[in-house]
């Protein structure tokens, strides 16, 4: 690899442009930012989603924009960021893996199976670190979740209850929701690949791989989209010989915005608030034990991630969030879709 890292963006929507501002705060000039561009908005992002008017992002951050991925490629970088619509990431992806590139793919990792294989095929061949963006595994709240069931603090689980929702007309504030990919099929809509896919991955991350689910999913409001804005889904988990429920509910209709996840066992409760970045346990005798997390600051999950993902390139090791456990979450995804569709228990593999 050259003494300087080139890396280039494939798309700079919001999220693309807070891996940037985070390259930079973490690499500063050690690294070269390209950027290859489709829509041609030149919105520029604060942390908070706000735009900033009358500001380049380019020029701020020092990014070259192309507008051919080709000749994107063709500058040879050494990591390529798929943050472009979903309905594009395998597409982009696969031209990337073809010239080299290591590749951090933004969740979802795409909407269907197309292309997975080939994508999987060049990974292998070309040898690549690949990582997937599910930045929720570094709040504080759930990476203490996991420690607490790793302590079995609250004996065998017994079922688990996980539940996210948000407006969809009020999440985006700088445009209208009818127009944004969440909104759009054909772009990757829909609350189960653009919200409920961080909790199809935490729930693989913290309680094992589902064997089954049972799914009732649609468009269920009056919002003008074309997607579901509703999906309720009930997940089976086999853990130490004991199949567990785990039930997972997200909605496109919620506020203020709840992401939440309740953990009943044998020995108490164990109750987590990522809104309020709060987690309780509970016990039987009723006494509470509580851990509070008031100076968290959101962005510093994507700072880890970030670092990890680079760790593991220089390390040529898998990251902590590999495309193995991108491609679960997507079969969990789709596994929720096909159950609604056909009103039946679908098997996972």
């Amino acid at each position: 690899m050259r003494s300087i890292m080139k890396i280039l963006m494939i798309g700079l929507g919001s999220i693309g442009q807070r891996h940037v501002r985070n390259i930079r705060k973490c690499y500063g000039d050690s690294v070269e930012i390209i950027a290859y561009r489709v829509r041609g908005l030149h919105h520029t992002f604060s942390d908070t989603m706000q735009i900033r008017e009358g500001v380049s992002f380019e020029e701020e951050y020092g990014v070259t924009a192309y507008y051919d991925l080709s000749e994107a490629l063709a500058e040879r970088p050494d990591v390529a960021f798929i943050t472009n619509i979903t309905s594009e990431h395998i597409p982009c992806a696969i031209k990337a893996a073809e010239a080299e590139c290591d590749i951090f793919l933004e969740k979802p990792i795409s909407t269907s199976m197309e292309g997975i294989s080939k994508l999987q095929s060049l990974i292998a061949e070309k040898k690549l670190v690949v990582g997937v963006g599910f930045q929720n595994r570094y709040h504080p709240c759930l990476k203490r979740l996991k420690e607490l069931l790793s302590q079995n603090v609250i004996g065998n689980i017994l079922s688990v209850d996980v539940e996210m929702g948000e407006r969809l007309v009020t999440m985006h504030s700088y445009e209208d929701y009818r127009g944004t990919y969440m909104a759009q099929k054909r772009l990757g809509g829909g609350v189960i690949f653009n919200q409920q896919i961080h909790e199809l991955d935490y729930i693989s991350w913290l309680f094992g791989t589902p064997v089954s689910v049972y799914s009732v999913n649609g468009k269920f409001s009056d919002l003008e989209i074309d997607v579901e804005d509703v999906c309720s889904s009930l997940y089976v988990v086999e853990r130490e010989g004991r199949r567990i429920p785990v039930y997972a509910h997200a909605d496109f209709l919620q506020s203020p915005p709840v992401r939440r996840c309740k953990v009943i066992g044998n020995d108490g409760i164990i109750m987590v608030d990522l809104m309020q970045k709060k987690l309780e346990v509970i016990s039987h005798n009723g006494s509470i034990k509580s851990d509070v997390y008031p100076k968290f600051d959101r962005n510093n999950m994507y700072i880890e991630e970030l670092v990890n993902f680079f760790k593991a390139i220089a390390d040529r090791d898998d990251p902590a969030i590999s495309f193995e456990s991108g491609l679960y979450s997507l079969k969990m995804a789709l596994a929720a879709q096909l159950s609604s569709e056909n009103d039946k228990v679908i098997l996972l593999d």
